[in-house]
């Protein structure tokens, strides 16, 4: 094909370490610390296991994928034309649903941590049109960006950590005991919301790297480096500000950033930090539209792969893309119109809806597969 999409499976991990740092640092540690008390910091590991049987089950159905083809396509394959495409929109409306979350969070942290007298849909609209933008060219520009970025953010992100360390008070981390077991085996949950989410949304895009081996290796050593790095902040944030804090606060880590004075002169960098996290939250909101557009074009028989054209060529099917724009930066400004609803989608209902579609529905697509001999 003359203009081929493509990119490598380190270009694929990069962007999946860059917008991980997006549903982690809003949920981390404030969800584990709500089940889990001051052993919260160790909930990370202990979502780690089923994280890793779920990538087996991931890499199981990707190795099943012909040349070309992403997770999209697989749902065709496996599930026939019709049904296949009634999933496909399901898995549409989720994605622009949580691309619009995604805009009205992102907002949310602006407001908390820089522009406290500011309205959130001028943020929110501001990057759903920079996300519908780089969801009408390639995806393999995500991935470079990811990969550009990826030192710089986990860069401040460990500067950050390891300053934090020196003011970490132990009596609000331990002891813990045999019977915190079963409440941070609780609080492992939100370790698995918030990976799993990452590795499923980058398979509708994997149809644009090569196949190779070694993809369960791969992404299982990427998923045990996040998940020590989640308990470093969990660590960091609980120590600091004790379980029962930690599990009220909205925006941990940026609270966590406020309170830090680097060299004893550089103070309220939050400012600086939350400002770099514009990186994060745009290449997940594109990446979210172009899965979004990507099955919907499926759905009307076209091709969701870009093919070089120019930024308003609208043909085959591209009018999908800003009317996927258009849809999730309306749900940004309708959602959560205060930060006490904001908290309800946050802690309950997009949770809830993730662990649905990653926990049943991928799963059922791959046992009907199997079961038509169609995977």
């Amino acid at each position: 094909m003359k203009f081929k999409d493509s990119f490598g499976r380190g270009q694929l991990i990069a962007l999946c370490t860059v917008i991980v740092l997006v549903p982690a640092l809003r949920l981390f540690p404030s969800a584990a610390a709500q089940f889990a008390g001051q052993a919260a910091w160790l909930s990370a590991p202990a979502g780690f296991l089923p994280v890793l049987l779920y990538i087996l089950l991931l890499s199981n159905l990707m190795e099943r994928r012909m040349e070309g083809e992403g997770l999209a396509e697989l749902y065709l394959r496996a599930l026939g034309p019709f049904a296949g495409k009634i999933l496909l929109g399901l898995s549409a409306l989720w994605f622009l649903f949580y691309g619009g979350f995604m805009l009205r969070s992102g907002a949310d942290r602006f407001i908390t941590t820089i522009y406290p007298n500011s309205s959130s849909p001028f943020f929110s609209l501001t990057m759903g049109i920079l996300g519908t933008v780089a969801a009408m060219g390639a995806v393999r520009s995500l991935a470079r960006v990811a990969k550009m970025v990826q030192p710089v953010v986990l860069g401040v992100l460990l500067l950050v950590l390891v300053t934090a360390l020196f003011t970490v008070d132990m009596s609000n981390l331990l002891p813990v005991t045999k019977h915190d077991a079963l409440p941070v085996a609780k609080g492992g949950i939100a370790t698995v919301n918030v990976l799993t989410a990452v590795l499923y949304l980058v398979c509708f895009v994997e149809g644009l790297t090569p196949k190779s081996a070694g993809r369960a290796r791969s992404f299982s050593l990427w998923a045990l480096g996040i998940s020590v790095l989640l308990c470093v902040i969990s660590f960091d944030i609980i120590g600091n500000f004790s379980p029962e804090l930690t599990a009220s606060l909205t925006q941990p880590f940026f609270s966590l950033v406020r309170n830090i004075v680097f060299f004893r002169t550089l103070e309220r960098v939050e400012a600086l930090v939350g400002t770099l996290w514009v990186f994060p939250d745009f290449l997940m909101i594109s990446l979210l539209l172009y899965c979004a557009q990507h099955c919907i074009r499926l759905v009307l028989g076209h091709s969701g792969e870009y093919r070089g054209e120019k930024l308003f060529d609208l043909r085959r099917g591209r009018w999908v893309i800003p009317l996927c724009g258009l849809v999730s930066s309306a749900a940004s400004v309708i959602i959560a119109p205060n930060a006490q609803s904001l908290e309800f989608w946050s802690e309950k209902l997009v949770p809830l809806i993730n662990l649905a579609y990653a926990l049943l529905f991928i799963p059922a697509v791959y046992l009907v597969g199997r079961a038509r001999k169609t995977l």
